[in-house]
């Protein structure tokens, strides 16, 4: 039995141009994979960065989140009181590391320098480089999961994913100061029921102040779905 791609055909110049003619479709290459606290000199434009956070026994079971600049990510562990679902409040962030990786456009990586001019090309119908074997930089692979569309993922708690070794994007992560966050806590490694869920909370002071009565202030939390789409994936 034989294995592999076979191409039949000849030309003068040795070349041979394999296209997909329907799909306009652009592979993404695992470009950097490791631990971290923080990213730094990011360059966002085609590039995803996915992260899981099971490092360490510190993070498990809390809800992470991403504090962002247009070229930074520092990566922060929830703590609160109170009870998820109900009012939470003492908000704190702490500083934690999380394993991360870099996907980015088969399109918009260089060759590799040290490979030579050899390998498989393949293009969109649009003609743009669908997959180049010359621009594998790492020897990790990533597949996708899952999808979780818009407002499908409750904010107190909702089920992304029963894989606590993957990985969700980036996108998703926000932190506002103690009012409100995006984020996301892996219940320990390995499947299992919930080892992955969603965290979007927005806290709002109520009562108090120094008007007529006074009165003892008090928190209410609310919670919203996810406002856009939760891409889940893994490495191979």
């Amino acid at each position: 039995m034989t294995y592999g791609i076979r191409i039949l055909g000849t030309d003068g110049g040795g070349n041979f141009t394999v296209k997909d003619t329907t799909q306009n479709t652009i592979n993404y290459q695992v470009v950097l994979a490791g631990q971290a606290s923080s990213l730094s000199g990011l360059s966002p434009s085609n590039s995803r960065i996915f992260i899981n956070g099971n490092v360490g026994t510190s993070n498990t079971g809390k809800f992470i989140t991403i504090a962002k600049t247009s070229t930074t990510m520092s990566f922060k562990r929830i703590d609160f009181t109170g009870t998820l679902g109900g009012n939470i409040d003492n908000i704190t962030y702490t500083t934690c590391s999380v394993n991360y990786l870099i996907l980015k456009q088969m399109d918009a990586i260089s060759n590799s320098t040290s490979g030579g001019n050899y390998g498989i090309q393949m293009f969109t119908n649009a003609g743009d480089v669908a997959f180049d074997s010359r621009r594998v930089v790492t020897n990790d692979s990533f597949f996708f999961l899952s999808q979780n569309g818009p407002n499908t993922v409750s904010g107190s708690g909702g089920t992304l994913s029963n894989d606590g070794d993957a990985y969700c994007d980036s996108e998703v992560f926000f932190e506002f100061a103690t009012d409100s966050a995006s984020a996301i806590r892996w219940r320990g490694t390995g499947t299992g029921t919930s080892r992955i869920e969603y965290l979007h909370f927005r806290n709002q002071q109520i009562g108090g102040g120094g008007g007529r009565g006074g009165g003892s202030s008090s928190t209410a939390t609310s919670y919203i779905n996810n406002f856009g789409t939760i891409l889940i994936g893994k490495l191979r």
